[in-house]
């Protein structure tokens, strides 16, 4: 089992699951997104393995190979280490770039963003070698957007981390259906609780073609979607709505130790075993 760790740092980013004009972000970065961001990497890292390829299928190699390698897609998840604020504001772009009589035309949208100062990601491994340990430990360090084009991210370190056999509380985004049966003691222990969830892709899809194909009913299955539950809680000061790391999140049986901190991370058991 190999667990590539990332320390990212933002100045806010915006993801979503719809994407024109106006549009609200998710909490936390989804797993399609974290997968699109260190494909970027890989792409970046040996530019001449894609150098044939059109932008999308690039980027579709690149997320398979990672995928190909993941214990479960389900697996890559992140953990706000700094409160997360949402807020939202008007973007307003010149296209100088395009071509034709109105290329000094701008536009504007209503974009929402989180603001937070770090996120910590983990991206779950089998079987790496150790020259593959090195490409993807080289590919993180050159991950620079997260979300949309204005959603910058410096990472800090990456590293690869053991993960422990040690009971504690769940620290990453983690799939719902899979531990909402060890939110339910919790629930019953400490009273109502609110229970924070994301419907979140999957994996990015990079084709529009297989998208057409898609919408004119021709059986190939949609990008998938799936529950995410969020370890966090809302708190409130003064008008501000702000979101920490819950005290109410359920403990599960493997952790990664970081700083000294325990933080514990949902790996599937039989996916731990392979």
């Amino acid at each position: 089992m190999n667990v590539l760790l990332v320390r990212l740092r933002f100045p806010f980013f915006s993801v979503a699951r719809r994407s024109y004009q106006v549009r609200t972000s998710l909490l936390l970065p989804p797993p399609s997104s974290l997968k699109g961001a260190l494909a970027k990497g890989l792409i970046l890292l040996n530019p001449e393995k894609y150098a044939s390829d059109s932008l999308d299928k690039a980027a579709s190699k690149a997320v398979g190979e990672i995928e190909s390698k993941l214990v479960n897609v389900k697996a890559v998840s992140v953990a706000p280490i700094s409160p997360l604020v949402k807020n939202a504001f008007l973007l307003k772009r010149l296209r100088n770039l395009e071509s034709g009589s109105k290329a000094e035309k701008g536009d504007a949208m209503r974009r929402e963003y989180t603001f937070t100062r770090e996120l910590l990601v983990a991206y779950v491994f089998k079987d790496l070698t150790r020259e593959e340990k090195e490409r993807y430990l080289k590919a993180a360090m050159l991950i620079d957007i997260v979300g949309d084009t204005e959603s910058i991210a410096t990472p800090l370190w990456a590293s690869f981390v053991e993960p422990e056999e040690k009971i504690a509380p769940l620290a990453f985004s983690a799939p719902y259906s899979e531990i909402s049966s060890l939110l339910f003691p919790n629930i019953r222990a400490k009273g109502k609780i609110k229970v924070y969830t994301e419907r979140a892709w999957v994996s990015p899809d990079y084709s529009r073609a297989i998208q057409a194909k898609r919408k004119r009913g021709k059986g190939k299955k949609g990008p998938e979607e799936e529950t995410f539950y969020l370890p966090i809680e809302e708190r409130r000061h003064k008008r501000t709505v702000y979101y920490t790391r819950t005290v109410y999140s359920p403990n599960v049986g493997k952790a990664l130790t970081i700083d000294g901190e325990v933080l514990g991370i949902w790996i599937p058991k039989n996916s731990s075993e392979s």
